[in-house]
Parts: structure tokens; sequence; C-alpha cells
């Protein structure tokens, strides 16, 4: 019995003896576990790294955001290090004991961006608060920083002190931004926001400028601008935009008595004739019947000298309508069911011309027409090739056209070596005015007019391949062989 007792005695003696010698070695192993929260949701985060030092296993969180290392931590002191891109990265210390192997511990973490500094407070540098006298398209310039190096975003707020209007542009990347356009005689606020997308958004001061009143230059002509046709004036020295350039409007007309602008918008997907202001302003719809024909650039409308009344074209016919939208009657249809593509109005008001085509723009005549739409004659037909232009001088004895001499005719309205031409309504003649200028080759000369006095002509040129910048030209009647560049990047000029 004494022997049975000895033996147990024995037995847990070397067990004892064998657990302090695993103590005593560190051979013994701990557990940790634990989750990852975000700190300001307390929501659980996903594959979140978590290492430790000195380095034992990585391990990563489920989608509930908890991990675990299981059995492989020795005994001592460890800092254990949780990271995700887009949050800062946490720690914390654990010790792993013969009295403490199982250890659990929860990380809160927070996002990068709560140690993001804002951007500075925009600085506005152009135009100078309570600028005035400033032309009407006016570029904004400001300045900011990022100590983080974030990428800004601006929004402008821009107000219209006279109108009340307020317009927000969000999403500027650069600093700087054109506003074009704007309404002559009137002052403006304009105010930028900064973003980094992570803090708080930043203003700057409210800065004001005045645009000065409209020096009414006598030329108009037009652009191209955001791919539009755009109205614009010049004195030669300086340019300013008359129509928006949301817009597209096109051959303008000014009448000097009615002091107003003529042109053409597209409205509602249709051609439609406008008068405005001299300032763009006070815009309204003349027309009733939309404005119709071979191509919308090339049409157009006369305007009666005195302001009272226009004359446009609808396909085959020509209306008559009072300058006030009233009134509008048909004076006039082709007898072949052509199309009319432009017109002109003789300063006296006796004599109007027209062009008329076919659908493709070709079969062109020349017809001249009394003031109530009655057929006078024919003084151009029988000829291939595009035919436009027209356009009176002061006195009615001569009016201007345009002739693509090549008689090309194709499907897209080629036009190889078109010419200006003088009909001289005394002797029935026709004179080639391109011809004795020195036309570059490979030119055409469209949209001829006579200076107010008729002793210039200026017109629009270009290269023949359709697609090269257009300018504007002048040719002096007394000295004929020299033509003069007035307007670059410009076309449609009206001069009165």
């Amino acid at each position: 019995m004494k022997s049975i007792y000895f033996l147990i005695i024995t037995f847990l003696s070397l067990i004892f003896i064998s657990c302090s010698e695993d103590v005593i070695d560190g051979n013994a192993k701990g557990t940790l576990t634990g989750s990852v929260r975000l700190e300001a949701t307390n929501e659980p985060l996903a594959n979140v790294k978590i290492t430790t030092t000195p380095a034992t296993t990585t391990v990563f969180t489920d989608e509930k955001g908890n991990f675990e290392i299981l059995g492989t931590l020795p005994l001592g002191d460890f800092s254990v290090r949780a990271e995700l891109k887009g949050y800062v990265t946490e720690y914390q210390a654990i010790t792993i004991s013969e009295y403490e192997q199982k250890v659990q511990i929860v990380f809160e973490m927070i996002t990068d961006e709560s140690l993001n500094s804002p951007p500075t407070v925009p600085v506005l540098i152009a135009p100078k608060n309570l600028s005035t006298n400033l032309v009407n398209n006016v570029e904004l310039e400001w300045d900011a920083t990022d100590i983080d190096k974030d990428e800004l975003l601006y929004k402008l707020i821009f107000i219209n002190n006279k109108t009340n209007n307020r317009v927000e542009i969000p999403n500027i990347k650069t600093k700087k931004i054109a506003m074009t356009h704007l309404d002559f005689g009137t002052t403006y606020t304009w105010q930028i926001i900064a973003s980094d997308s992570i803090n708080a958004d930043v203003y700057s001061e409210a800065f004001q400028f005045t645009v000065r009143q409209n020096p009414e230059y006598r030329y108009h002509f037009v652009s191209k601008g955001l791919g539009n046709y755009n109205i614009m004036a010049t004195n030669l020295d300086e340019v300013i935009t008359i129509t928006p350039l949301s817009n597209t409007t096109w051959r303008p007309r000014k009448n000097n008595t009615a002091n107003k602008l003529a042109y053409l918008q597209t409205y509602n997907g249709q051609t439609h004739l406008f008068t405005s202001g001299l300032d763009g302003q006070n815009e309204k719809k003349i027309s009733q019947t939309p404005i119709n024909g071979f191509k919308s650039d090339q049409l157009s409308y006369a305007w009666k000298t005195d302001g009272s009344q226009f004359i446009y074209p609808s396909f085959d016919k020509l209306y008559k309508i009072n300058s006030d939208g009233t009134g509008q009657t048909q004076i006039y249809q082709t007898a072949d069911g052509h199309f009319i593509s432009r017109c002109a109005w003789s300063n006296d008001g006796t004599k109007i011309a027209i062009t008329t085509n076919n659908l493709n723009g070709y079969k062109a005549k020349i017809i001249i027409l009394d003031a109530n739409g009655n057929l006078l004659h024919t003084i151009f037909q029988g000829k291939a090739g595009a035919v436009g232009g027209l356009d009176f001088d002061s006195t009615g004895t001569k009016l201007l056209y345009t002739h693509d001499v090549s008689e090309n005719e194709d499907w897209q309205y080629r036009q190889l070596d078109t010419r200006i031409f003088m009909y001289d309504f005394t002797n029935n003649t026709h004179k080639d005015i391109s011809f004795i200028s020195l036309k570059p080759m490979g030119s055409v000369d469209i949209d001829p007019i006579f200076s107010p006095n008729s002793s210039e002509i200026i017109f629009t040129s270009t290269s023949n391949d359709m697609i090269s910048q257009k300018n504007i030209y002048k040719i002096n009647l007394n000295d004929d062989d020299v033509r003069d560049l007035i307007i670059s990047n410009a076309e449609m000029i009206d001069y009165k």
C-alpha cells in the first residue's frame, strides 16, 4: 500500500517539475484576440493588418473587424500595430505572462483626414476690389494653398448687383476663370470657395468691380467661342462681346435709326430673327415663321433703312415683318420652288435683291424685286457654282455678290475660287473685284458689304479647304489692287 502512495506522489511531482521547467524555459505560448472599430461610428473595419513587435504572426481582420493570433506569442511584452490605408496607424502594448496567456484588445481607428489641415483662405488677386471702367470680358484670378498638398477645387459665386442674378460655378480646377458677355454699366460681386474635399469649405472675402458703359463700336462680326457663333464688336483696337458664348448667334446687322442690333439665333432648334440693344440686352424674337432654306449659315435677312421693317426668307417664300414682330406678310414666292437664301434692301427702299438656289445650293439666280415683292428682272443665272453675298451701295445703283468661278458643285457645297463681283444697275455690268485686288490662289472671298460711304468693300476671306481660320479684309475702291487685313479670326462683318 505504501508503495502505491509513493508511486502516485512521484508521478505528480514529475508533472509539477515538468510544468515548472516550461515556464522557466520560456516555452509557454499565449493567444491574442481583438477587434478593430472606426472611432467615430463604432463600425467594424475589415482587412486591417495586425502585426506585433517583436515580430510574430501577421493577421488581418475579418468582415466583422475581428482578429486572433492563436498560441504563437511567447511570454513577454509586445507592441501590437493596426494599420489600414486611409487611416491613422494605431498601437497598443500587451504583456503575455504565465498568469495572463490570453489577452484581448480593441483598436479604435481614425481616418487620416482627421489630421488634415484645411486650405488657406483664398486671396482674390484680379480685378482689384472696387475696380471700375472694365471691359465686359473679365478674367478673375485668385490664389490659395494647401499644406497637405491636397488637390483643391474652387467654386465661384458671381452676382449681378443690378438684377441680383446669382451664378455658382463649381469644380473649378484652375485659379483663373474668364467671365464674358457681362452687362455694360453693371457692378458685379464675386467670391471664391476653396475645398480639399476633406475639411469644411473655406470662403474668401467678397470683391466688387464695375463694367463700363457700352462704347458702341461700329464694326460687328462673328467669331466662334465654345463651338458657337457669337457676335462681337470692335473699333479695330479693342474687341468686346455682345452676345453670350452659350448662345449661337450670327449675321449681325446694326440699324442706326433704330439704334438696335439684329441677328439670327437658334431658338427651340430653329433659326429665328432677333433684335437687341447695342449692348446685347433687351433681346426680342421678331420672326414668326422660322428662317429656313439651304444651310443656316448661308441665310440672311435685311433691315429697312428707317428701322421699321425686315424682310427674310423661309424656303421658297420671302416675308416682310414689322420690327416689333407684328404684321408678317408674304411678299414673294419663287416660281420654280427654289429656296431663297440671301436678301438685301436698297437704302431708298425701292429695290430688293434675293438669291435663289436648289436644295443643294446650286442653279443659283440673283433676282431684283420692288418693295412689294414684284419681279423686276434677273441679273444673274445660268452659271454653275455657289452664289452668295448681296449688299446695295448707299445709292442703290450697285450691288455686291459672290460667285465661285470654278463652278465646282459637290455634296459638301465646297467653294474653290469664290470672288466678289459688283453689279452696276446703270450699265448692266459685272466687275470682278477679287481678281483686281489680287486674291490669293486657293482662297475664297465671301460675305462682302459696302462701307457706309460705299468707298470700300469689307469681306471675309479664307482658304478653300473649308476648315482654315476666317479673317476680315478691306479693299479701297480708289486703290482696289490692295487688300488690307483688319480683323483676324472673324467673319460675317457688318459696318455701320
